[in-house]
């Protein structure tokens, strides 16, 4: 995926303390087939940082963003950047049905924890559980606080219950992403200038500060002095907890979630639109692409079956981000590839003008064309002649070669480093083969109701068809005229990946609602997200 860079481009959720409002457009870089770099979107909309704290709340920290990648193996094509991040948090506890805090206590639902399970700090209580004590001076996270009970839908009662729907920061606050305010509006457009602000006057709009948020990648901080860094939202990473949990929660367990880069495909998939951004569309995968054609049975013929099977299951994504190609998705997943942005790794390149970045550590190969991806990247993943199949990946060499290099992520945030390490395995994983250019069926859809609660980004209703639960295979989508295997020019669609934690050209309005989109409410951006992964919202 591409971005551009002159464009700005648990659960148990008590106290969500500092909604803070930092975000930087995510950015993406592909050369080669499959996207140009995107910048990270200069934008110029003032606003304070906010710490809009709950009552009782505690503001989390976590989460950490990937970068973006390209495709490898004939032709590789420079991935795009978009960035995630995700949050990090305390650990479940021990006793009764312990839920992983991995995912913001996105404990099982109805599932108990034991005393110790992770709840918010200031509060037990979740949108929707029913027992929970109330949020205000609530009890704090760590063994439990008593009455957690109505923790997780249908769950057992129990101390310190879990609730569904959260992710869980660094310090084990819980944010219930499925009630969060909209994305903060002082600092999601490019300039406020015309919505009241005076640069400089703090009693204007957005506290005299009428700039966009920082890109981690594109802006330095002393260009907006008195804006938050802002980066992609970690836990949008591809197999993440939080956006397993969001596709449980919409009945789409037979998909995966994820994020996108992706331009608008005219006369194609996206008509005559003037953005692509925050719309959904849903893909099936079919075989390898020219780029990767070392993976098909016949690498010289275009029409070959995958020598890799069983082909991934299919995604539900949202455009994150612009700058990509017309006929590609650029998919964020851990290790995917910066393209010519970089707000992952502090020892990567290229360096982040702003100087932050999401992660401590992180596996040098992650940075290459390809990121880290065993088809393209190790002999060990490959047979004699060079070529890859299912056999070949799943060799012991393969796989701990992978692992190392997956292993390698480090976060502050604990949820962000397990989902990044998590994503990194599973999309080189033989059964969930994702990181690898795939053609692709597409069909743009209504995007469900917890992905966008997840993102922030919810277009109004725009009469396109809801998720066809009974369309998973190519066999289902080429007997199904409503998918596509074409772009509007006649190239095929397909898949590449990236992961460069900048900010999302779609974090700014002026591509959503500014571009024609009507957006539900204030609700008309992607969240950026501060370094810990914490999303920027509108104070309330």
């Amino acid at each position: 995926m591409k971005y551009y860079s002159f464009r700005p481009t648990g659960w148990l959720a008590l106290v969500y303390a500092a909604a803070i409002t930092t975000g930087c457009p995510a950015q993406q870089n592909s050369a080669g087939s499959g996207g140009t770099t995107s910048g990270a979107a200069g934008s110029k909309a003032g606003g304070t940082t906010a710490a809009a704290g709950a009552a009782g709340g505690t503001t989390a920290a976590a989460g950490t963003t990937s970068n973006t990648s390209s495709p490898t193996g004939g032709t590789q094509p420079n991935s795009k950047g978009g960035s995630s991040n995700s949050a990090s948090g305390g650990t479940v506890a021990s006793g009764g049905d312990s839920t992983p805090a991995s995912s913001g206590g996105n404990g099982s639902q109805g599932g108990a924890t034991g005393s110790g399970g992770v709840t918010a700090v200031g509060g037990s209580s979740t949108p929707g559980s029913s027992g929970g004590s109330k949020p205000v001076g609530g009890s704090s996270s760590g063994s439990g606080g008593s009455g957690g009970s109505g923790a997780s839908k249908g769950g057992a009662t129990g101390s310190g219950g879990v609730a569904t729907g959260g992710v869980t920061t660094t310090g084990g606050t819980s944010i219930a992403w499925t009630t969060l305010p909209p994305p903060r509006q002082c600092g999601n457009a490019f300039a406020t200038q015309g919505e009241g602000c005076v640069t400089g006057k703090a009693t204007s709009t957005c506290g005299g500060n009428c700039t966009s948020f920082v890109n981690a990648c594109q802006d330095t901080q002393a260009s907006k002095p008195n804006m938050p860094v802002a980066f992609i939202c970690p836990q949008w990473i591809l197999f993440s907890d939080a956006m397993k949990q969001a596709a449980t929660l919409d009945g789409n367990t037979a998909f995966n979630y994820a994020i996108v880069g992706h331009d608008v495909d005219y006369n194609g998939i996206d008509g005559t639109a003037q953005s692509a951004c925050c719309q959904c569309y849903q893909l099936v995968y079919d075989n390898p692409s020219n780029n990767d054609n070392q993976a098909r049975v016949t690498p010289g013929d275009p029409n070959s079956p995958s020598a890799i099977q069983p082909l991934p299951p299919p995604l539900i994504v949202q455009s994150f981000n612009m700058g990509a190609t017309t006929d590609s998705f650029d998919v964020f997943m851990a290790g995917g590839g910066f393209g010519s942005n970089n707000a992952c790794d502090p020892k990567g390149q290229p360096q982040a003008n702003s100087g932050e970045y999401i992660y401590t550590s992180f596996p040098p190969d992650g940075a290459n064309n390809g990121g880290v991806k065993g088809a393209t990247a190790y002999t060990e993943c490959k047979t004699a002649v060079q070529w890859v199949t299912t056999a070949s990946l799943s060799t012991p060499a393969c796989q701990s070669k992978i692992q190392t290099e997956c292993n390698m992520f480090a976060a502050p945030s604990a949820t962000t480093t397990a989902d990044s390490i998590r994503s990194c395995i599973q999309s080189n994983n033989p059964q969930t083969y994702y990181h690898l250019n795939w053609n692709v069926y597409a069909m743009k859809v209504e995007c469900p109701t917890h992905l966008t609660d997840l993102t922030g980004c919810k277009l109004a209703p725009q009469g396109l068809p809801a998720v066809n639960p009974n369309v998973t295979t190519a066999t289902q989508a080429a007997a199904n005229s409503s998918f596509r295997s074409k772009s509007g020019s006649g190239t095929r669609l397909w898949t590449s990946t990236m992961e460069d934690c900048c900010m999302p050209s779609c974090a700014f309005r002026d591509h959503v609602t500014g571009a024609g989109l009507t957006a539900q409410g204030l609700y008309n951006s992607f969240y950026s997200c501060d370094q810990s992964g914490v999303p920027m919202t509108q104070p309330q």
